[in-house]
């Protein structure tokens, strides 16, 4: 093996890490708000200083590869996707342990636990994030239409919940504060989704040299956020 393929082996390695994590605290954070369960919470809470030693840890070894190594096209291409990447995986991350600390400050169980569809949208996001990062490891062109419409189908979720959150929220006001942190925890839902998409659509850069983000399937500009 050529320096330049065990420093790819190990960028590679590293981000399957930091990928895996991310997702699993996200899966984990959306089963503690569901079931609930404080510790698994908390746990999650926890794990968030891994994921951003991982990110430091791939950009310094991306940084040393692209200026020691003279990296060809695609090889050059992979190291800047992962230090993208990395910035929407810890993202993931830092999504999941606010819906955590929310759950652990605030009597909101109940009210996730009366929204069945928010299980469906977490579970949707989640799964988006797994395949994303997978699908950049594996270097799967496809990946990405197919996500595009995953996250419309999260935003319809997202949309039905928050309608019926506002409906409670207006029949018990006294609890509206609570109300406003479940809404916010949706729209962090929907976020990771988007950031499964951002992860997928570095794929395409790497193997043939195209920058999607910010476009819609059609090509279209499309508006983006953190």
């Amino acid at each position: 093996m050529t320096a330049v393929e065990k420093q790819l082996a190990l960028i590679r390695a590293k981000i399957a890490a930091m990928g895996g994590t991310a997702a699993d605290m996200f899966q984990q954070a959306a089963l503690a708000l569901t079931r609930p369960d404080e510790q698994a919470a908390r746990e999650v809470v926890a794990r968030d200083a891994l994921v951003d030693a991982l990110e430091v840890e791939i950009e310094g070894i991306c940084l040393k590869y692209l200026a020691l190594q003279a990296p060809k096209a695609l090889e050059l291409r992979y190291a800047v996707a992962a230090t993208r990447l990395t910035l929407d995986i810890e993202r993931v991350a830092d999504h999941a342990t606010v819906l955590c600390r929310e759950f652990l400050g605030r009597p909101i169980a109940g009210i996730v636990a009366a929204h069945p569809d928010f299980s469906t949208m977490a579970a949707l996001a989640g799964g988006m994030v797994r395949r994303a990062v997978d699908g950049f490891l594996a270097l799967d062109d496809g990946l990405y239409l197919g996500l595009n419409l995953e996250d419309k189908e999260v935003g319809a979720l997202q949309r039905a919940v928050n309608r019926s959150l506002a409906g409670r929220m207006a029949e018990n006001t006294e609890r509206a504060l609570d109300y406003v942190a479940v809404i916010n925890i949706v729209r962090r839902v929907e976020r990771v989704a988007d950031h499964a998409k951002n992860i997928a659509v570095m794929i395409p850069y790497v193997t043939k040299g195209l920058l999607l983000r910010h476009k819609t399937e059609d090509g279209a500009d499309a508006d983006h956020d953190d």
